[in-house]
């Protein structure tokens, strides 16, 4: 077996472990119809767009778009909880959840038939997989972190950004406030899939945000991979892993451009980054016809990566924070607190 197949075979095992995790947690997909239509009947929410364009939290917050001043309270009354209920926050706390882990010296480590849960203070907790080697590193007021060495997690956190901090051989991630999964094989190389909220992947040389129900591998010693959608086109994943991690080139991009829809945009953004030259000017056109750039942002300034145009076309995009009023994001993190998520 080449050594390009065996790394195939370990991200493929990667990607399993993450969807044999469990996945309990997650609302029913329409919980939030319901809350709408008992707020009113008026605010149910409806299809924006056609499935092709039915992204992110959009449909689901129409019924806050009705009632801003309930939203409002709610951020109001719950943010005096937040307050009180961070500040004075415990430590790790670690229970067995099958088998016998083992906890020694501020490591976690399970064996093929031991699992461990492990509570994050009071802003959530963490499930520790089979075969697996956690190690504890901070618990304080405005950081809680730990080491994920090998083997896989399922965080669920609800507390304001970059308040837990998970490290890994190939990249480090900083929760905004969301739960995910992450998977490291025995080589360092890591797998994440986010299922609510947004996850921060910081590398050696770059940065890549990671969106709900969207993945991204890393490799130790490199950037952090480019998210990708769930639901994008194989080929495109096939061929974004290619230039990544394999100097696919720009016939691996041409390829992910060919492929790419408007779900996949942040994908492309990411890639304006990561390219240069002509390059840089094929993501920009195909980026621009999938989500045209909001005004004022130049395509002489994107292509200098200046900051001002990068954000303010990443904030237009579909699946980033930026495309909810403030007002709704922050009555997401706050609600996600009380369990409504």
């Amino acid at each position: 077996m080449s050594a390009r197949d065996d790394q195939h075979r370990r991200d493929d095992e990667l990607l399993a472990r993450v969807h044999r995790l469990p996945r309990e947690i997650e609302p029913p997909a329409d919980l939030w119809r319901d809350i709408a239509a008992a707020l009113s009947p008026a605010a149910a929410p409806r299809a924006i767009g056609g499935p092709d364009r039915a992204w992110g939290f959009g449909p689901g917050f129409l019924a806050w778009r009705a009632h801003p001043a309930l939203a409002a309270a709610l951020v109001l009354a719950i943010g005096a909880s937040l307050w009180l209920h961070v500040r004075n926050r415990p430590g790790w706390r670690m229970e067995a959840t099958a088998g016998a882990p083992v906890l020694a010296a501020s490591t976690i480590a399970t064996d093929a038939s031991s699992t461990a849960r492990l509570a994050v203070g009071h802003i959530g907790d963490v499930d520790v997989g089979p075969g697996s080697r956690v190690r504890l590193l901070a618990a304080g007021r405005l950081e809680h972190r730990l080491a994920l060495d090998v083997g896989t997690i399922r965080a669920r956190i609800s507390a304001p950004p970059r308040l837990f901090v998970v490290e890994t051989p190939s990249a480090t991630a900083v929760d905004l406030g969301c739960q995910y999964t992450l998977a490291v094989d025995p080589r360092g190389g890591s797998l994440i899939h986010v299922t609510v909220g947004w996850v921060e992947l910081n590398g050696a040389s770059a940065t890549s945000v990671v969106p709900f129900n969207m993945s991204a591998y890393s490799r130790p010693g490199g950037a952090p991979g480019t998210p990708f959608a769930d639901h994008a086109d194989d080929s495109l994943k096939a061929a974004l892993y290619r230039f990544d991690f394999e100097r696919g080139g720009e016939k691996a991009l041409r390829v992910v451009l060919a492929a790419a829809k408007a779900p996949d945009a942040i994908t492309l953004w990411h890639l304006l980054e990561r390219t240069e030259g002509t390059a840089r000017t094929l993501v920009y056109r195909r980026l621009a016809a999938l989500v045209p750039p909001p005004g004022g942002v130049s395509e002489a300034g994107v292509l200098r990566l200046r900051d001002r145009d990068l954000l303010a076309w990443w904030d237009a995009l579909p699946g980033s924070p930026g495309t909810l009023p403030w007002w709704q994001r922050l009555a997401v993190r706050l609600s996600a607190w009380l369990g409504v998520l």
